[in-house]
């Protein structure tokens, strides 16, 4: 009788510290600010017919930066062809909104002519990471987006860099931006994704006699970038631990075009 008791206890104190860490993940930080993702790939001869739905729809809906929606297309990799539509700037109230008539409309006269290439991710900005960000600017007209999969045990590392490297960036690259966000639902959670903007291929940066290294061991001390870099690398996963693409801004997609 004993042991039984004691197993029920374990079992109960299982179960409340489960239910308990599916609330913190399945809830929202009232604090933080998150980016929806969506990617669709328009049907094979229906492109035009996507581009011409998809440009009303986000006309009608996402023209207010509370519900802003900017799409690209990745030109690069595997997935070339697919639209990534990002909707930015969300907090944990926007999730509490009623979507639907929206969700219809897109059912209804957008749909018929894309399929989703995956579904909805919700990304929490790391604004620790922000480079160069002008809320006010336009958005980018190119976009370099590396996804990011991390050892759970080694994140300090992968951060660490992430934000020490950011400074060498923002001094060095002044025409470009770079945010960074981890995954909060509908993937991994030790995924990480960095989106690096510019509008230009050819870069109007300054020409500075020192290096990179040389900027990294000035700011944080000698030799932390071998450090440094090393850890960084050792925190990615083996496989599909690091994976880039190149977006281009869909133009005619903007909601106030």
């Amino acid at each position: 009788m004993l042991i039984n008791q004691i197993q029920m206890k374990k079992l109960l104190l299982f179960t409340l510290l489960s239910a308990f860490t599916f609330t913190t993940f399945a809830q929202r930080n009232a604090k933080a600010e998150y980016w929806n993702t969506f990617h669709y790939k328009a049907k094979d001869g229906m492109e035009q017919k996507f581009l011409k739905a998809a440009a009303i729809k986000t006309k009608k809906f996402n023209s207010d930066p509370t519900n802003l929606i900017v799409t690209y297309r990745v030109t690069t990799g595997d997935k070339a062809g697919v639209y990534e539509r990002i909707m930015p700037y969300q907090t944990a109230k926007s999730y509490d909104l009623d979507t639907s008539k929206e969700s219809k409309y897109w059912e209804d006269n957008v749909s018929p002519f894309a399929d989703p290439d995956g579904g909805k991710q919700v990304w929490q900005r790391m604004k620790w990471a922000d480079v160069n960000i002008d809320p006010k600017a336009p958005p980018y007209k190119h976009l370099s987006r590396t996804i990011f999969i991390i050892k759970p045990t080694h994140r300090n590392h992968y951060s660490r860099w992430t934000e020490r490297i950011g400074k060498v960036f923002a001094k060095r690259m002044p025409d470009a931006s770079r945010i960074v966000m981890r995954l909060h639902s509908g993937g991994q959670r030790n995924m990480y994704v960095s989106y690096m903007g510019y509008n230009t291929f050819e870069n109007n940066n300054p020409e500075l006699e020192t290096t990179w290294e040389e900027d990294y061991n000035e700011m944080f001390g000698w030799d932390t970038w071998t450090t440094d870099l090393a850890l960084y690398n050792e925190s990615k996963e083996m496989i599909f631990g690091e994976q880039r693409v190149s977006l281009e801004l869909v133009e005619e997609l903007l909601p106030n075009n």
